[in-house]
């Protein structure tokens, strides 16, 4: 085995991981009784376009790769099928981070990730920028370190209006149930 088979290799191993990470979640999401209450128009939409771009970027590489090995006959089948078999699951692996941001019953998916409501500690709302977008920061707990990420939104666009009020009913809500829990614990 030569270093570009065992690149491959590992990369074909790592998208699987990733892949079957993603599968397990939305599995688990749906058994949570999870209901979309909003999908995002505006938020990540640069991140969108350059995916797509990379995503056809390497399926036409490969398939040049492929081609020129088939016709230099200079191909094994390990590596005619980790050429392949590589952009499938990179497919795979992107049309998940292709998908809008939405904001669910069990909090915000933002590129695949789920933040919670009950980790939400704040949310910020910035000033609109010079292309009137707002952007609101997202403060959250990872296990014990704080983190945040940005929503973004049009100055007078009906979603954020909408968004704000989800944030308060949901993050309230939440913190009266896991307020409850506590007493409930602390009185047996």
């Amino acid at each position: 085995m030569n270093f570009a088979s065992i690149m491959y290799l590992l990369m074909i191993l790592l998208i699987t991981f990733f892949i079957t990470t993603n599968v397990r979640n939305n599995m688990k999401y749906k058994k949570e009784n999870m209901q979309v209450l909003m999908n995002l128009n505006i938020d990540e939409k640069s991140t969108h376009l350059v995916s797509s771009i990379v995503l056809i970027a390497l399926i036409i590489f490969s398939g040049f790769a492929v081609i020129g090995m088939i016709n230099t006959k200079t191909y094994t089948d390990d590596s005619v099928l980790g050429m392949v078999i590589l952009p499938i699951l990179m497919i795979f692996l992107y049309v998940p981070m292709l998908k809008k941001t939405k904001i669910s019953t069990l909090g915000i998916h933002k590129k695949n990730y789920l933040i919670r409501w009950e980790e939400i500690k704040g949310v910020n709302y910035l000033k609109p920028d010079a292309k009137n977008k707002v952007k609101a920061k997202i403060l959250y707990n990872v296990g014990t370190r704080d983190a945040s990420i940005d929503v973004t939104f049009m100055k007078d666009d009906p979603q954020l209006e909408e968004f704000k009020e989800l944030v308060k009913e949901y993050r309230s809500t939440k913190k009266k149930s896991n307020k409850s829990k506590k007493d409930n614990k602390s009185e047996k």
